[in-house]
């Protein structure tokens, strides 16, 4: 079998003798090549050569009665020598390498950006979730905790949550909410959100709504203030409870049209040879199809100890259709969309009405709004 010859992996050995002339000519009739030699004595030669060679070399100087001295391993030969020697070395390196690895399966840290007021309430819900560091990234689901987080908080504008690198990040906005109505006093039982009152029931202050009436956000439902004898009156802490009808929608929008693509037969390929600093090619020239897909295979250098693999890009050419899709049933699919967008906002209310309203535009979007109506109590104490 003939030895496989790396330049990185070379030997230095001293030949001592007679007719060392002889010698070199012999490594040229046994086809083994020396990458150098020179002589620094009468009967002494010094030589490199591959270190698949070594063995071969050895055995013939044995054979024909020179002496063989100070085999030296050059290159990376004389580095895995080393490390034979210090085995301690790549096993702490392989074993740190495997601790990172490991360690980097997992959430180290909580992040929780924009929240303000909510991030204590937040960091709790977090922990009762058992979202803590040292959860496994694989049991973290961040697009159901978005869902949970903007059902929670609906007064929030919208939940970002992600996993980047060890950390989870959980990111706010809390948009820009409307200016609160002044109360006219820290006693007053002011409107947390609009509606028609159905019911008045005032245990202390003054009423100044009736069954019937439409109430905005932070109006004054019950004045913190009551009519004493005399013609007086006192400052009070308006209590009771105030029961409206309110409503809320949410809209859906579904394109009446579907892009699909079929594939032409046309293919082109490219590969590359990559590691984690270069590749080449250094870029790859993509096809001048008007559409395409791409596929990626990674192939790993088979008895290369530097990580390197290959890497065999195919661009597919593809033809895109638009078709036009089922009115009915884009319809339906809006609907129960906007429906159950509807339910998750209102969860633990209990709803009086529901209906669905659409509306087509230009025969290219279906819009569904969902609207729900239930009754609460609306009244909320004046802030100071």
């Amino acid at each position: 079998m003939k030895p496989i010859r790396l330049p990185a992996f070379s030997y230095r050995f001293t030949l001592e003798g007679y007719n060392l002339e002889r010698f070199v000519n012999t490594m040229s009739k046994e086809n083994i090549p020396l990458l150098s030699f020179r002589r620094t004595g009468v009967r002494k030669l010094v030589c490199v050569c591959y270190q698949a060679d070594m063995p071969a070399i050895q055995a013939l100087v044995a054979e024909k009665g020179w002496k063989c001295t100070d085999p030296t391993p050059l290159g990376l030969a004389a580095f895995f020598a080393f490390l034979r020697i210090r085995w301690g070395i790549p096993l702490g390196f392989f074993l740190m390498i495997a601790v990172s690895v490991t360690l980097y399966q997992f959430v180290w840290q909580v992040e929780i950006r924009g929240a303000h007021q909510y991030h204590g309430d937040i960091v709790t819900y977090l922990a009762d979730e058992n979202l803590t560091p040292g959860l496994p990234k694989n049991r973290v689901d961040a697009h159901e905790l978005t869902q949970k987080l903007n059902r929670r908080y609906p007064e929030v504008a919208w939940f970002n949550v992600y996993v980047h690198d060890v950390t989870l990040v959980v990111d706010c906005s809390l948009g820009m909410p409307p200016p609160a109505v002044k109360p006219v006093s820290p006693g007053d039982l002011v409107a947390m959100r609009d509606g028609v009152v159905t019911t008045v029931l005032v245990h202390a202050g003054t009423p100044v709504v009736k069954p019937g009436d439409i109430v905005r956000k932070g109006q004054v439902l019950v004045y913190g203030r009551e009519r004493i004898a005399d013609e007086g009156s006192i400052s009070v802490n308006a209590q009771g409870v105030i029961m409206a009808r309110c409503w809320r929608s949410q809209t859906v929008s579904v394109p009446l049209r579907e892009v699909y693509s079929a594939s032409t037969g046309r293919i082109t390929e490219h590969q590359q040879i990559c590691t984690p600093w270069l590749s080449v090619p250094a870029a790859l020239e993509t096809p001048s199809y008007l559409a395409y897909d791409t596929e990626i295979t990674r192939l790993p250098l088979v008895g290369c100890f530097f990580p390197c693999w290959i890497q065999k890009t195919v661009f597919y050419e593809v033809a895109l259709e638009f078709n036009q899709r089922n009115a009915e049933e884009v319809q339906a699919e809006a609907g129960t969309a906007a429906t159950q967008k509807l339910l998750d906002t209102l969860r633990g209310n209990e709803i009086v009405d529901k209906w669905v309203d659409y509306c087509m535009i230009e025969n290219d979007l279906m819009i569904a709004t969902a609207t729900a109506e239930w009754v609460m109590d609306i009244g909320s104490p004046a802030l100071p």
